[in-house]
């Protein structure tokens, strides 16, 4: 079993490598058990469990980590073997430390953690690179998944990583930039809006609503996935001057 949050596609597309590479054929989207508030998962049976997620703030992508926290895992047998993959621009962070406690706490002992650098879909703060470098980032990333599927087929376990981002700087990330990053103040909708009601139908959290077909934000609990953003066929969605960054989606996905 493979569950995995996507906004863009990175996550979505180590998922399907994944399955496809070690035969794998549950994948379970963790935006759309967020979304209609699954919050039970049976795993009997299952020889693996495999969480694919993005990095935020240095750290596992706070929605994922929440959801994670709330969800009852049934029946995971004590010999499931259990990874983490973990997509990010450039450094990966806690991510695995964090998902090795909340599983830890459900009785689950996370046996290998991996970091997949893939391009960033952060346009809040980064530009996009060039398409030359983001294809060579893709290039790359599938050669790190074919030595990653192989570990994972084996059921080899990798030895725990440590978190190499300061102390003061993940504390501030948690204080400062999540409570900031959960409001909805910013986001604008320009004069190319349809009216399609994509970004209603995939915000994991359910605070987008149409109002005479526009997309209203309704309440501060964003993910900040950005999926809105970079998925609106007609780029009519911003969020502060996100419009001079560019915008992402995978290649290699379909949504």
């Amino acid at each position: 079993m493979i569950l995995y949050f996507s906004a863009t596609g990175n996550s979505k597309y180590c998922a399907e490598f994944l399955a496809k590479a070690t035969s794998d054929n549950k994948i379970i989207s963790l935006n759309d058990l967020i979304k209609n508030n699954v919050r039970v998962l049976d795993c009997e049976g299952e020889e693996r469990l495999g969480i694919i997620a993005p990095t935020y703030d240095f750290d596992l992508a706070y929605t994922v980590a929440d959801f994670l926290e709330s969800l009852e895992i049934k029946n995971p047998g004590k010999e499931i073997y259990s990874y983490g993959i973990f997509t990010c621009g450039s450094n990966s962070g806690n991510t695995e430390g964090t998902l090795r406690e909340i599983l830890s706490r459900k009785g689950i002992r996370l046996n290998a953690a991996f970091t997949v650098i893939m391009p960033d879909n952060y346009v809040l703060m980064f530009k996009q690179k060039n398409p030359e470098a983001k294809n060579k980032m893709l290039d790359e990333a599938d050669e790190k998944l074919k030595e990653i599927s192989e570990i994972i087929a084996a059921k080899k376990d990798t030895p725990a990583r440590k978190n190499k981002i300061p102390k003061i700087l993940m504390w501030a990330t948690k204080k400062f930039m999540i409570p900031s990053q959960k409001k909805v103040k910013g986001f604008s909708v320009n004069e190319n809006c349809i009216g399609c009601g994509l970004c209603e139908k995939i915000c994991p959290m359910n605070i987008i609503k149409l109002e005479n077909n526009r997309p209203v934000w309704t309440h501060d609990n964003c993910a900040c996935c950005l999926a809105c953003l970079h998925r609106c066929p007609k780029q009519a969605i911003n969020r502060g001057k996100s419009f001079k960054n560019g915008r992402y989606i995978n290649p290699n996905v379909d949504f």
